[in-house]
């Protein structure tokens, strides 16, 4: 009766399903990476020790990421966590605390949740890793990435970010939906070892090019 009322249907092709967001067929055009270390990859590395992604960003994962960014659907993101959790979750088991790139109080009013924040949630409750919100905070109101190059993204995210308690000895690992350049995570791997954390993983669901 619940299905009549709310139907659940598969966010890319609209074939009924009974649970989660994509059709087996959909979720199979999801291309896995290799998961290994892609710290050597990106542009910005600085105060990452770690970056792991899940799948490579194709067509079918921007469809899904921008219908959870725009189309006001947070448990989208939940549930990307869940899988991306089932996939990652023995490349990142070694981590004291999971953490959420943070929005700033603006673009979160506007928007109406942090995407990134849930990712993590559904990532979290999937790989029994306590997840932390509060660790980061976002001092800054910056301008979307998407609009910059490489080196101006680079000054966007500039001190753009806080700890807020000591981390001392701790391994963090840091959520996001997809890493480009390493910019944003590079920032807020900072404000992290800044607090006396001693290795910080970036976790993103996925990642533009094969060669960041």
């Amino acid at each position: 009766m619940m299905k009549l009322v709310f139907p659940n249907a598969c966010l890319s092709c609209r074939e009924d399903l009974d649970l989660g967001i994509l059709c087996n067929s959909c979720q199979n055009k999801l291309e896995k990476t290799s998961l290994q270390n892609r710290i050597e990859e990106i542009h910005f590395p600085e105060f990452i020790d770690e970056a792991y992604v899940c799948w490579w960003y194709n067509d079918a994962l921007q469809d899904v990421i921008h219908k959870m960014k725009y189309s006001d659907r947070a448990r989208i993101g939940s549930e990307l966590g869940r899988l991306a959790g089932e996939i990652m979750g023995h490349t990142i088991g070694h981590l004291d605390y999971l953490t959420a790139v943070p929005l700033h109080h603006v673009k979160k009013r506007d928007r109406g949740y942090n995407q990134a924040l849930w990712i993590g949630k559904g990532f979290a409750k999937t790989v029994k890793i306590p997840m932390d919100p509060s660790i980061l905070k976002r001092k800054t109101h910056t301008v979307s990435q998407t609009t910059l190059d490489r080196e101006e993204r680079l000054q966007n995210m500039e001190n753009a970010f806080v700890s807020s308690r000591p981390l001392k000895g701790l391994k963090i690992g840091i959520i996001d939906d997809v890493l480009t350049t390493g910019a944003t995570m590079s920032a807020c791997a900072k404000a992290l070892k800044d607090k006396g954390a001693a290795q910080v993983t970036a976790i993103t669901l996925g990642t533009p090019i094969i060669n960041l």
